[in-house]
């Protein structure tokens, strides 16, 4: 945990049983939850990599204890309606699996008792999965309890909606996770001139992370160069660049700190000496001013299927400036879904400690074509964490139904389609009267240029 930080899984928890209270005022729930457990690949013993079930880190703060399991429950008797509870209103219990014999032997032993009180403070007590029915008996159960599970949708909604507002210092893990994975962007963006290869682009951005004390990424990094960056989840990461390449590499990369995720995508020039081809810059500039429009607009009581909208008019706007729309105004651009193929997804999403986190689809999706990929349809809250990833994209299958288009000059589209994609992303947490943005690496043209051109 961050030096002096008590993760507060009773405050978290507290926030979950008063979500609870307010759908069912007469329930007097009681929380049981599963960590996960070692898994292997099928037909083998071969173990695939450990993570932990995000709801058990949210009201534990464990993240790499494997079979545990834990009870949380209320130790006041009376509870009023609309009432407060408190984190000293809060018990919570961690229950360990017993020690195995054949895991010691492979994979050590497990951290004793005294090892996870000192890590993890906020815990009440800790005991042995076989005391889970004596301890359960001993809270003398009455007929309003109920004991709910991931498999309740009471306690699901109430989770979902608890961790979609952040407590403080779980933006101060987040901003750490920022921190580190800005840095590591910029370090890629100081050695572009030696690199030839999206997974040496790669390996730089892990190292740097690695180093600094990362072991895990938050989801499948994105190192796209040319036409790969305009496949939204490109992974493969494994092409050279051509000798005279010069074009743009789309990185989509972010580290995970104590199971909370960073999301971060920045653009950077390949060739061309560090410095942005003119079509290219012209693509990123239109990006860079659908963020700064985004984010202008962020605040408390905002409706983020409002900004999805702008995205389209403004990336509409620069779309007909270049030419490539032709025939329209923006409205009509934005109405006739002439912008979708070149920008389809969403503007953002919750962010926490899950990449896409849960709660941003409280209602489901709305109607709108310009809303089938947007995670998040929700009016914004203080303590909310979103993304804000606008982009645009010269992807070969997106556009071919547009080929025949009266409102799109084909003759100056492919001019532009050796841009392949352009996304700029940054985590910002929504304030009352505005944001604050988590994401430190640099993305205007100047700072981006000054850093792949080698100047300090």
């Amino acid at each position: 945990m961050l030096e002096g930080m008590n993760y507060p899984c009773r405050k978290h928890a507290a926030k979950v049983f008063e979500q609870i209270l307010k759908e069912c005022p007469d329930l007097r729930p009681i929380i049981y939850l599963e960590g996960h457990k070692t898994t292997c690949r099928d037909d083998t013993d071969r173990e695939l990599p450990f993570h932990q079930e995000s709801n058990f880190t949210y009201l534990t703060g464990a993240t790499t204890l494997r079979s545990a399991s834990v009870i949380i429950s209320l130790n006041k008797k009376e509870i009023h309606k609309n009432e407060t509870i408190k984190e000293e209103d809060i018990t919570t219990v961690l229950f360990l699996k017993e020690i195995d014999s054949n895991e010691v032997m492979w994979s050590g032993l497990p951290p004793t008792k005294e090892m996870i009180k000192k890590e993890l403070p906020s815990i009440s007590l800790i005991k042995s999965s076989n005391e889970i029915h004596d301890y359960l008996n001993s809270i003398k159960l009455l007929k309003e309890n109920v004991i709910l599970n991931l498999n309740d949708q009471i306690l699901l909604k109430a989770l979902n909606e608890s961790r979609s507002i952040k407590t403080e210092e779980e933006i101060q893990i987040l901003k750490k996770a920022n921190l580190i994975s800005s840095n590591a962007h910029q370090e890629i963006m100081k050695k572009s001139k030696q690199i030839n290869s999206e997974l040496i682009a790669q390996s730089i951005f892990l190292n740097h992370c690695n180093l600094n004390g990362i072991k895990h990424q938050a989801y499948e990094p994105i190192f796209g160069h040319g036409k790969n960056a305009s496949i939204l989840h490109y992974t493969e990461n494994d092409e050279k660049f051509e000798n005279d390449f010069n074009g743009l590499l789309l990185i989509d990369a972010g580290c995970e700190l104590f199971g909370y995720a960073s999301d971060i995508t920045r653009v950077i020039p390949i060739g061309n000496n560090g410095k942005f081809t003119q079509r290219c810059k012209e693509i990123y500039k239109i990006v860079l001013d659908m963020q700064e429009a985004a984010l202008n607009q962020i605040k408390s009581g905002v409706d983020w299927r409002e900004i999805q909208f702008l995205m389209h008019k403004v990336a509409a706007k620069g779309l007909l400036k270049l030419g490539i729309l032709k025939n329209l105004t923006i409205e009509e651009a934005f109405e006739g879904g002439h912008t979708i193929p070149f920008y389809p997804h969403g503007v953002g999403h919750f962010l926490g400690l899950d990449t896409h986190d849960v709660g941003g689809l409280p209602d489901g999706k709305g109607s709108h074509p310009a809303l089938t990929y947007l995670r998040l349809q929700r009016i914004l809250k203080p303590g909310n964490v979103v993304t804000v990833e606008p982009g645009l994209y010269f992807n070969e299958f997106l556009l071919e139904s547009t080929r025949q288009s009266k409102f799109i000059d084909q003759v100056i589209l492919e001019q532009y389609m050796e841009v392949g994609g352009v996304r700029i992303e940054d985590n910002v947490v929504v304030r009352e009267n505005g944001y604050e943005n988590l994401t430190t690496a640099v993305k205007s043209v100047e700072d981006v240029e000054r850093l792949c051109s080698g100047q300090s």
